[in-house]
């Protein structure tokens, strides 16, 4: 048997109705270099009971995890904790691979360089419409931020280097379970580049209850994963530009929370002051209606 070299990692919560389509399109997978690692957050529908069947079947190597629901950070945590091969990467539970994307995956790895953290990859929609495109032909690495402050647009597959991703971990906070999956891809940045594959390997459906579509109300549900992960997004900042915008998001959520000292409590108090203004009027247009 061949070595596996990435896992496949799939936190699901109540989608025994999705998953079918993810399992389909790793049976078809022309590498079978891989294992499938599921974390189940707390799920009351049949995810257990499919998933003990998929196993049973024995077609692929399937690794099956329980926890109470807490999340899908805290799902991803555990994942990243129980991951054995050389690689990692994320498919959600309503969405799923190309038959290629895992040959792909490993026929570039093999070739970037011991320094590379991961790869990132696009993703499209059902029918072959494009969720990724990046302007800039020229570019072919850089951090995450680095790829999209320079023409790369839209949504993105994330491979990482596991002996990477295991240095860090989202934290938790007691009555929230979210916080934006920036605040981990920030400090990735900091380890080193990721090199651009430009095709599309990852299919995904934004579904009515997924996190896509619900993004607002969950940041205003969980501010303090939120304001932890842009003043750490604030302290990594560099220009102005950078400052400025994450000062007006910074205002936005602290407005929403009647935050106190919303000026003096900020990373950058002048920037902060200087984006009030911005920040009130994104706080009417994301965060008034819930509040």
């Amino acid at each position: 048997m061949k070595e596996k070299k990435i896992t496949i990692f799939t936190p699901a919560y109540n989608r025994a109705y999705t998953l079918e389509k993810l399992y389909k399109s790793l049976l078809q997978q022309t590498d079978k270099r891989f294992c499938w690692l599921i974390v189940d957050d707390g799920s009351v529908d049949e995810t257990g009971e499919l998933v003990t069947e998929w196993i049973q079947e024995n077609k692929i190597e399937i690794e099956y995890y329980k926890q109470e629901n807490k999340g899908k950070p805290s799902a991803h945590n555990k994942g990243v904790e129980l991951t054995k091969t050389e690689l990692f990467t994320c498919v959600d539970s309503d969405d799923y691979l190309t038959e290629d994307a895992v040959a792909e995956i490993l026929y570039m790895w093999e070739k970037l360089p011991d320094d590379c953290i991961g790869i990132l990859g696009y993703k499209e929609r059902e029918g072959k419409e494009a969720l990724t495109t990046c302007s800039n032909d020229s570019i072919t690495e850089g951090t995450l931020r680095y790829l999209y402050d320079h023409g790369l647009h839209g949504d993105t597959v994330l491979v990482f280097r596991s002996e990477i991703l295991k240095k860090f971990s989202f934290p938790q906070f007691d009555g929230e379970k979210f916080i934006p999956e920036a605040y981990l891809y920030d400090l990735l940045d900091q380890e080193g580049k990721l090199f651009l594959m430009r095709k599309a390997i990852y299919v995904c459906e934004y579904l009515p209850d997924g996190y896509t579509a619900s993004m607002s109300k969950l940041l205003y549900k969980n501010p303090q994963g939120y304001f932890c992960y842009i003043n750490q997004r604030l302290h990594f900042d560099v220009t102005i530009k950078q400052r400025f915008t994450d000062s007006v998001r910074y205002n936005a959520m602290a407005i929403a929370h009647r935050k106190k000292r919303i000026i003096k409590d900020a990373v950058y108090p002048l920037y902060a002051l200087l984006a009030y203004p911005w920040g009130w009027l994104l706080y009417r247009k994301r965060y008034a209606c819930y509040r």
